[in-house]
């Protein structure tokens, strides 16, 4: 079983590394210039597959979580950090490939910039629309939807 003190060792080098064990399992929370390196460390430490990325608005700002699981072991974990609104995303397509749609997604849903990315379009959206998953975007009536 993954425990926090072990994820606290793989990343030593990372600089504001904070690991604890909660209800989802073992967290590293990391400073949003540290999650490139927070990554890489953990995928040479044997956690070779992000298995998603995803966002979250507190209500005082941008979380993001990446699933990483470790086959060899069956362990997973979860690497978070925070963003301001309308803050940049890294991209880490280059130490997890499997990065690069979510992060598309995740940037796009949540107002976010992402640099680094070979191809940052919008994916699901066009221009001008809003980032839907965030607190501060109206919800549409039942009556915008029949027009």
């Amino acid at each position: 079983m993954l425990r926090a003190a072990d994820v606290e060792r793989l990343l030593a080098g990372v600089d504001s590394a904070e690991v604890a064990e909660e209800r989802l399992g073992v967290v590293a929370r990391v400073g949003r210039a540290a999650v490139a390196d927070a990554l890489a460390a953990l995928r040479d430490a044997g956690f070779e597959s992000l298995v998603d990325l995803l966002g979250i608005d507190t209500g005082e700002h941008v979380e993001v979580t990446y699933h990483l699981r470790s086959y060899a072991s069956g362990q997973d974990l979860f690497v978070k950090t925070a963003l301001p609104y309308d803050g940049e995303l890294e991209s880490v397509w280059q130490v997890y490939p499997s990065a690069l749609m979510p992060e598309r997604e995740t940037a796009e849903l949540f107002g976010l910039r992402l640099s680094e990315h070979p191809n940052p379009k919008r994916l699901l959206t066009t221009d001008g629309v809003p980032p839907l998953l965030r607190k501060d975007v109206p919800v549409r009536t039942p009556e915008e939807f029949t027009r």
